[in-house]
């Protein structure tokens, strides 16, 4: 017999952590369905620092990232910690898109700064810059697993159920107003199913109209800082992005929790599945990010210590895909940019579930 619920979750990365607490805030008897254990590496979520930052091109995401912003410092009121290091964040590469960014950051009230390389240079000695720099002192870096621990927390304070290693076998609408969702063990009927799946959303929704989704096998980089790793929190100096010029692989570095640095190549990797991923750096990939290092940020030691990989899912032209039909809502192509909007988008795909 099928169990009765107000609104089940599938997919309990972040995205589906933040519905479900949202849901569970709202009133609603909530339960998430995770198909991994708590905290694996298998998705997109795991990971123990992101950058947080607000610019984008786009006014509708610096608004939401704002709006994230605000529940972030409520989240870190909750548990007890801090979670985003506002340690600044400074991009440099195509002069057209960082004027871009500049202008919305202004349209916007955010506070960003212009400085030419030899200025920026003289005030990061631990990087070189190809072209004048953005820099943007309210942003920097969060502590990614905190802040997935501390969401779930706070959706089990709330009265949400999350359930590991369960595997939605079907997700099945039942008219416009009702929806059931088949597992290996027990089905559910709800008022609405939200999926937050990632790699594995079209697979579970073979008919449900969405853009193209392609999943690609991303690859983080940790070496030694020069500094010996004091001080990866407020005095670590910022996050850097460098957008390079046209042709040029996107790569960014940030402080890593143990320490390290962490510096990750950005939307790079080979295409997969979220079943056929390897797991696997190459060692070409290793070489071409410590001659990056040694070019761009001599203050880390240009020899690569660990290798990790993640899954970026991502639409044609990386927006988001936020939506409903009939009882099913979907959110969906986050990855590269995601984590630092979390508690926001959970707030709108609660909302579009139980509005």
């Amino acid at each position: 017999m099928d169990r009765d619920v107000d609104l089940v979750v599938v997919g309990g990365g972040a995205m589906g952590v933040a519905a479900g607490w949202a849901a569970a805030v709202a009133g609603a008897e909530v339960v998430v369905l995770e198909r991994f254990e708590p905290a694996h590496h298998r998705g997109a979520s795991h990971g123990s620092e992101r950058i947080f930052r607000h610019a984008h091109e786009d006014p509708a995401y610096v608004e939401m990232a704002l709006a994230a912003e605000d529940a972030w410092t409520g989240l870190e009121h909750a548990i007890g910690r801090t979670l985003i290091h506002r340690v600044g964040f400074v991009e440099h590469g195509d002069p057209a898109e960082l004027e871009r960014l500049a202008a919305v950051a202004d349209q916007c009230g955010l506070v960003t700064e212009r400085l030419s390389s030899a200025e920026a240079e003289r005030r990061w000695p631990t990087m070189r810059f190809a072209t004048d720099v953005l820099h943007q002192p309210g942003a920097g870096w969060m502590r990614a697993a905190d802040a997935l621990a501390g969401l779930a927390a706070q959706a089990t304070a709330h009265g949400a159920e999350l359930r590991h290693d369960v595997r939605v076998e079907g997700v099945e609408p039942v008219g416009d107003h009702e929806v059931r969702i088949r597992t290996a063990d027990l089905g559910y009927r709800a008022r609405a199913v939200v999926v937050t799946a990632g790699a594995w959303t079209t697979d579970l929704l073979p008919d449900f109209p969405l853009p193209q989704l392609t999943t690609t096998e991303e690859h983080v980089f940790f070496v030694r800082r020069k500094d010996g790793g004091a001080g990866a929190g407020a005095g670590a100096g910022p996050a850097v992005l460098p957008f390079l010029h046209s042709g040029e692989l996107i790569r960014y570095g940030l402080p890593a929790v143990n320490g390290l640095a962490k510096v990750a190549e950005h939307y790079s990797g080979a295409v997969t599945t979220g079943d056929d991923r390897t797991f696997v750096t190459e060692p070409a990939r290793v070489e071409r990010i410590e001659q990056y290092i040694a070019q761009w940020l001599p203050g880390l030691v240009p020899e690569v210590l660990e290798t990790t990989t993640c899954l970026y899912t991502s639409t044609p032209t990386h927006e988001f895909v936020l939506d409903r039909r009939g009882p099913v809502v979907i959110g969906a192509g986050f990855s590269g940019i995601g984590f630092k909007y979390v508690p926001e988008v959970g707030r709108r795909l609660a909302a579009l579930a139980l509005r």
